[in-house]
């Protein structure tokens, strides 16, 4: 459900239109005029041409990196968690035109990307996105090279191990994948909730050096060919993910009007997954004013949930889940006269699990869901201005066994317009409608016993949401400053929260969609680049949520954010600095977040680099508090964990080149499996 909520969300929250895309690489002639005048950034009605540096090229080792050191102003670059995020949300990566993973574009390599191009109002084949940034690279027709990488961290258990490999022969490209991941920061765990039954009880839990263990195992390979009419790539792979949290040893007091009493606890949830997937993709150029792409993406994957409470007696859940999931993806685009463009775009997503749960609550579930969505998307462009509509529908059908099928069709609209008083501002307004739909592992009948009190519950009797928000950005690039000015506002209707009720004994937690949610941000990002050596980039933000009917919650919060780079020959000192943050999450979940930093050295010369990174340096007490109420149920939580805290890293990365030069095999993105488990 994950997948296809991040694509409606992505069309709601974001104007599209419909450009076709000219991915051509400029010639060295106009890259040399553009670093003679300065204009490494060059702002056009729809988009940014970014142009790195030799430095920024130089020490950068993947492409997550490039952008991070190219200091895109409101382009904000999370290498910890290989993220990418615009005022208007996650950024989609391509690699010259074609939809990249994350893992794909951190495997380029930077001396071989020509310019990035970052559209902020995506047009043509990018309409479907809330924001996109193309790698423009170099292609190779010949050699290849092997790529091993190691990462170890220092001040707890973390280790990462790739090789990428790639040949190039003719127009082919033939990739291989490899690697293993195994990481465990250990957390110091306690919550103190209030049960407000006939007798109000009060529950205070201890966990401390709870386990947090994960490993990853991947294999993947691939075969590609690209011409100058198509293109074409078939993957597939294999991939494995374990995750244990135990709590071996932990307390829990339980207060109430008749005493307090303290017991012994532990906890211990386990999950794995074991996932083949398959990946095809097709580009052709139909004329020079029409193309044609295709994507089908899908997976089975073969789910396990295991979780076990030992208070006063032991309460257990087991779940085995097989999943499977198809996506199918046609977008069609061609160029009207007089400078307008139609783009049309169709998503079919096809879903369906089988859950056993055992244990405290055995139950059989199959679910089966499709979702098809179409967009079509008109535009039109002057010298100085552009104005986009795009108009769609959605049609969702979910059946779960032993239920009548639901069945919800929902319209959508997206409006756009930018205007460019000269070359160096911009203005941009949009409107959004559209809608969204419950998680699949909400929609359900399954019960899970949490504690001796708690029962989780699913409701699959849920509305889908609709959601409307206008927008702003003022943008403007002059000399060595770049500003980026970004509001916004979000409504959503029938918004899915967490009810909780007393039944007997008992507090219940399931779900509802009976709740107005009201979203506002706004942000200013700063760029400063004095010279080629030192270049600092400032982001602040405030952000207001409001929640009513169902529930009724507010919060607002500040953040600030800085990064700081230094080039000196083979060196790249760098620092960045987050200040704590304050959020809803789930609409309900207050989180505050603590102060991070970190000061990051590189030295790279010819093939071999060496990073060596601390961050949150001389911090041990660093913790994430949340805390959630409601009538029947309160609840307050305070987590340490090591990776909040102060740790060091090293990683060293060796390139092995033969034959011709080759541009780098994108490194693989290993993706969570969707699951429908109630947990």
């Amino acid at each position: 459900m994950k997948l296809y909520t991040a694509i409606i969300l992505g069309n709601i929250l974001f104007p599209t239109s419909a450009i076709a895309q000219n991915d051509t690489i400029y010639s060295s002639k106009s890259l040399k005029e553009v670093m003679v005048i300065g204009k490494l950034i060059q702002q056009e009605t729809d988009h940014y041409n970014c142009i790195p540096t030799n430095k920024q090229r130089r020490h950068s080792h993947t492409g997550l990196e490039l952008v991070r050191n190219m200091m895109i102003t409101g382009v904000d670059v999370n290498i910890e968690d290989g993220k990418i995020l615009t005022p208007a949300g996650p950024a989609t990566l391509y690699i010259n035109g074609r939809e990249a993973s994350f893992r794909e574009v951190q495997g380029l390599r930077p001396k071989d990307v020509i310019r990035v191009e970052y559209y902020d109002i995506p047009t043509g084949k990018y309409a479907k996105d809330r924001a996109v940034l193309n790698y423009v690279v170099k292609n190779y027709t010949a050699g290849g090279y092997t790529q091993l990488e190691a990462l170890q961290t220092v001040g707890f258990l973390r280790g990462d191990y790739n090789i990428i490999s790639k040949y190039s022969f003719n127009n082919y490209n033939a990739n291989i994948w490899a690697g293993y991941k195994i990481e465990n920061p250990k957390s110091d765990f306690y919550s103190l909730e209030h049960y407000r039954l006939s007798d109000e009880i009060t529950k205070q839990t201890t966990y401390p050096h709870q386990d947090e263990k994960q490993t990853v195992k991947y294999f993947i390979a691939s075969l590609s060919r690209m011409t100058n009419k198509q293109t074409w790539m078939i993957r597939v792979g294999i991939e494995a993910k374990d995750d244990r949290d135990n709590a071996h040893v932990g307390s829990v007091q339980y207060g109430s009007a008749s005493g307090v009493n303290m017991i012994n606890s532990s906890l211990f949830s386990h999950e794995k997954s074991l996932k083949p997937t398959v990946y095809i993709y097709y580009n052709r150029s139909i004329s020079k004013n029409q193309s044609i792409d295709a994507v089908v993406d899908g997976y089975y994957a073969r789910n396990n949930y295991n979780r076990t409470l030992s208070e006063q007696s032991i309460l257990r859940n087991d779940v085995t889940e097989d999943y499977f999931y198809s996506k199918l993806n046609v977008n069609y685009n061609f160029l009207l006269p007089k400078t307008s463009s139609l783009t049309f775009s169709f998503h079919e997503y096809l879903r369906s699990s089988q859950d056993n749960y055992a244990g405290s609550s055995p139950l059989f579930q199959h679910l089966r869901s499709s979702e098809t969505i179409f967009f079509a998307d008109y535009n039109k462009r002057w010298k100085k201005a552009m104005i986009d509509v795009n108009p769609g529908v959605s049609y969702l059908m979910y059946k779960l066994h032993g239920n009548s099928a639901t069945k919800q069709l929902a319209p959508r609209l997206q409006i756009s317009a930018s205007w460019m008083p000269d070359r160096i501002q911009r203005l941009k307004v949009f409107f959004s409608l559209g809608n969204t739909f419950p998680s699949l592992s909400s929609t359900n009948r399954a019960e899970q016993q949490i504690d001796p009190i708690m029962i989780r519950r699913g409701n699959p009797d849920m509305d889908n949401s609709t959601l409307l928000g206008p927008g702003l950005t003022y943008s403007v690039n002059y000399n060595q400053w770049s500003a980026l000015f970004s509001t916004y506002y979000m409504y959503m209707s029938n918004a899915i929260v967490n009810t909780y009720s007393v039944e007997g004994q008992h507090i219940v937690n399931s779900f509802s969609s009976n709740a107005r949610s009201h979203q506002s941000s706004t942000s200013l990002s700063l760029t400063w680049k004095p010279s080629s050596s030192f270049n600092v980039k400032l982001d602040g933000a405030y952000s207001y949520y409001a929640v009513n009917r169902e529930i009724h919650e507010r919060q607002a919060g500040w953040q600030v954010g800085m990064q700081a780079n230094y080039y000196l020959g083979d060196f790249l000192f760098s620092a960045f600095c987050q200040s704590p943050t304050k959020s809803l999450e789930n609409y309900q979940r207050h989180v505050k977040t603590p102060w991070q930093y970190g000061l990051t050295t590189e030295w790279s010369h010819n093939n071999l680099s060496v990073v060596l990174t601390t961050n949150n340096l001389f911090l041990q007490k660093n913790r994430i508090t949340q805390a959630l109420f409601s009538d029947s149920y309160d609840a307050s939580q305070a987590i340490r964990r090591d990776i909040n805290n102060a740790y060091a890293s090293i990683k060293v990365l060796y390139t092995l080149e033969y034959g011709k030069a080759t541009r780098r095999s994108p490194k693989y993105n290993i993706k969570d499996s969707e699951s429908t488990i109630l947990r």
